[in-house]
């Protein structure tokens, strides 16, 4: 084998070795970023797709069987399959004794007025029913508290970071935030808007075993 030859070779191999290094570090960092989060949300989240993936799920709701980690979240998304979830009363909608409703008609906010939070026992199922709104979204671990956690409220509030994942929910659409998942809710997308949405809440370990 030529000197040229024997050079391509080993900078293929130290290519091959550099990328297996960095696919073993995604994998740890996802499970070190879950395992750091305080209460019971590590483990429910999973760290499948990296850490910020394993947070955050979004979709259509049609689609929705199709995605392996929502099939235990099935309670909630059967529930905004109903026909009459238009017509159903606003206010809380108790599902089962680890799932409940909160359906509720406001006006988008501006992001200003807005600041962060993120839950331990429960996941959020986020829906639009009508109108359309700026989710914002980041791992808790890059945000800043503002208030600590209250059991009561299960809820920390955090500041606005400089940079942060802009998620659109129109109707049809849904996301889902695991513990651990800071989100910035309901602000304008495309101008003020009427909404009408719904949020599911399933305790964390909802169908584990």
């Amino acid at each position: 084998m030529t000197r040229f030859g024997r050079i391509c070779e080993e900078r293929d191999s130290r290519s091959a070795e550099t990328e297996g290094r960095r696919r073993f570090l995604r994998t740890l960092s996802a499970g070190a970023v879950l395992s750091l989060l305080p209460g019971p949300e590590g483990a429910s989240a999973g760290s499948s797709g990296g850490a910020e993936e394993s947070l955050l799920v979004e979709g259509d709701l049609k689609s929705w069987r199709t995605n392996p980690r929502l099939q235990r979240l099935a309670v909630a998304f059967r529930f905004l399959e109903r026909r009459d979830l238009p017509q159903l009363a606003l206010g809380k909608h108790v599902i089962d004794d680890k799932t409940y409703a909160m359906i509720d008609k406001s006006l988008s906010q501006d992001p200003k007025s807005v600041e962060f939070e993120a839950h331990r026992k429960y996941i959020d199922v986020h829906y639009m029913i009508s109108g359309q709104v700026t989710t914002g979204f980041a791992p808790i671990t890059k945000l800043q508290a503002i208030s600590p956690y209250e059991e009561e409220e299960d809820a920390a509030i955090f500041q606005v970071p400089a940079a942060y994942k802009k998620v659109k929910l129109y109707p049809g659409k849904f996301a889902v935030f695991f513990p651990g998942a800071g989100h910035m809710p309901n602000c304008h997308l495309d101008g003020p808007h009427e909404l009408h949405k719904v949020v599911v809440k399933v305790r964390h370990d909802y169908g584990m075993k």
